[in-house]
């Protein structure tokens, strides 16, 4: 077959197209990479855990300082900001002075006028080299560059003792002072640089994380689930990022520019934190520039589309009942005063969809295996695409990698996505199968949360990024993630899931042990996909060396899914959120 020809059947058959319209709703279209020129000329380098993404940033970062090319730049996206210190100690003030002040007059507000302590410590990011990443952007900064920070804060979570958001406070509060840092170290004519985000769907967040990089002439682009935060590096956190160089890099820079400029155009909102006002953003802010042109892809290369996730905006009079339940005049204040009704994002009326309409598509094309990885699992409509696929494709593989972050609260989330979606009407497998099912394995990494965010299929083609497998990431949380395709044998995808595997089987990868230059046993076979599968399901293949195996703590589950906690609908809908629907 013409290697053309080939190039373009798999576009045809994995990414996610215009043509592929039927029955779309609003937000969902496809990504705007469409053509051979857009999608065509990246390269793709990945990141498996936190310490080698952030040597690859702390390397970025280098390059930038020591460069005398015009117009560098680095632009960074965070959920979460850990660039200073948090003590416990460290108090929330709900109001303000004016707003202390207000509700004095109105007894039944006197408890949202009390401080609230953090309760938890985190240190600042430092990174491997030893350097704290505050540090490292400071004299970024003030070598010339042109160095952006974009922070989510809740509305709510950083003023407002709301039980449901407990987990969410500390890390928004770090975020503010991380935000307070950093413009203390740019100085008056910089601190403009540094913004909080809050251009978000309020029972949601722009979960985002990615780092934009380049100059006048080149454009570098991070995506991935690592956030600039210290404990992203323990080794109880599994995680990935990739680096994209090309025309992908510039439409992550595109998006960036827009989230920057919705920011500036929305009301300038002030936390308090410590008795310091923190001001969203500043006057001083300004637009980010254009990214540089970049060079047209002429069919080599990763193919790589960009895939956003940016919400609608419903809401009711009221805001939902969870604020402050109990109180509906406290509800209506905290509704009104902390801007629960946000407009719709400008560039986005009706949201965009793009990462939804790509992992459909991808998986209900999947002729040999699909494996995902992700901390969550609990989106209802991708367990049932993976359930349609199987039905459809008796012999198709599919692998579940789950290990759930312990800050998260507990949920019957997972087990009815699992036992009522994705399970349905799958044959049983009585020997050989952990699952006991057919073509279908879920494991679980006890003590490990993974937090990666990947789904690979046939190994040509994955989305990596922010978004996962949750109904949020579908609709509400603003996301960035690439779906890479191998239309041309790079091996960019086959390479990604060999090493992330053997991570798996416990193994060091070549990259991280740079003086050996034998491979472990075991690792050069895993690339070989009908022998590799053998890892999750003894009937299927074989032909690895013996001892090349999971790690002990990587179990198979019987399946259907023990339910430890009842799900309930109510809660699904509130800590899974929908943009589409009314809140």
């Amino acid at each position: 077959m013409d290697p053309t020809t080939k190039a373009q059947d798999l576009v045809g058959k994995y990414l996610a197209r215009e043509t592929d319209r039927g029955k779309w709703s609003d937000g969902e279209r496809a990504p705007q990479q469409a053509f051979v020129s857009e999608l065509s000329g990246n390269a793709v380098d990945y990141y498996i855990n936190g310490t080698a993404y952030f040597n690859a940033l702390d390397a970025e970062i280098e390059a930038l300082l020591t460069s005398k090319a015009k117009g560098r730049y680095l632009y960074l996206s965070a959920w979460w900001l850990g660039l200073a210190k948090l003590s416990a100690d460290t108090e929330i003030q709900p109001l303000g002075e004016f707003g202390t002040t207000l509700v004095q007059n109105f007894p039944f507000l006197k408890d949202l006028t009390k401080p609230t302590k953090i309760g938890q410590d985190f240190p600042a990011l430092t990174l491997p080299s030893g350097k704290l990443l505050a540090r490292r952007l400071e004299d970024l900064y003030h070598s010339g560059a042109d160095v952006r920070i974009l922070a989510w804060v809740s509305p709510f979570a950083a003023r407002f003792p709301i039980p449901q958001l407990d987990g969410i406070r500390p890390l928004n509060v770090h975020t503010l002072l991380s935000v307070a840092e950093m413009r203390s170290r740019f100085g008056e004519q910089g601190a403009g640089n540094v913004m909080v985000n809050l251009a978000a769907h309020p029972m949601g967040a722009t979960h985002c994380k990615l780092v934009v990089a380049g100059d006048h002439k080149s454009t570098r682009a991070f995506t991935g689930g690592i956030d600039p935060v210290i404990n992203r590096m323990d080794l109880s956190w599994h995680d990935l990022a990739v680096r994209v160089t090309g025309p992908s890099a510039a439409a992550i820079h595109r998006f960036f520019q827009q989230l920057w400029a919705e920011n500036i155009k929305r009301p300038a909102e002030s936390f308090v934190i410590d008795g310091l006002a923190i001001e969203s953003r500043l006057k001083t802010a300004v637009k980010i520039p254009d990214p540089p042109e970049p060079p047209q892809g002429d069919g080599h290369g990763s193919y790589v589309q960009v895939l956003r996730t940016v919400p609608q905006m419903r809401f009711s009079a009221s805001g939902p009942e969870w604020l402050y339940e109990k109180n509906s005049a406290i509800r209506a204040l905290i509704t009104a005063g902390a801007g629960f009704r946000k407009e719709p994002i400008s560039f986005a009326p009706e949201g965009i969809f793009e990462f939804k309409v790509a992992l459909e598509k991808a998986i209900s094309r999947a002729e040999k295996y699909i494996f995902i990885a992700d901390q969550a699992f609990s989106s209802q409509e991708i367990m049932g695409w993976i359930n349609a696929r199987l039905l459809a494709k008796p012999d198709l593989k599919v692998i579940l990698l789950h290990g759930g972050d312990p800050a998260d609260p507990p949920s019957g989330d997972l087990a009815e996505a699992v036992n009522n979606h994705l399970i349905p009407h799958v044959p049983p497998l009585l020997l050989g199968s952990s699952s006991g099912l057919d073509g279908l394995e879920f494991y679980g990494w006890t003590d490990t949360t993974v937090h990666c965010k990947v789904t690979i299929i046939d190994d040509v083609f994955c989305i990596v990024g922010s978004a996962n497998a949750m109904r949020r990431s579908l609709y509400t949380d603003t996301e960035l993630s690439v779906a890479i395709l191998d239309a041309v044998g790079t091996g960019v995808v086959r390479n990604l899931r060999r090493d992330l595997w053997a991570k798996y089987c416990g193994m060091s990868l070549p990259s991280e042990m740079p003086l050996v230059s034998v491979p472990q046993t075991g690792y050069d076979e895993l690339l070989d996909i009908d022998k590799a599968l053998s890892l999750w399901c003894s009937g299927w293949g074989g032909g690895l060396p013996p001892g090349t195996k999971l790690l002990p703590k990587i179990k198979g589950f019987s399946l259907p899914m023990a339910a430890t906690t009842a799900y309930s609908q109510k809660l699904h809908d509130q800590q899974d959120a929908d943009s589409r629907k009314t809140f």
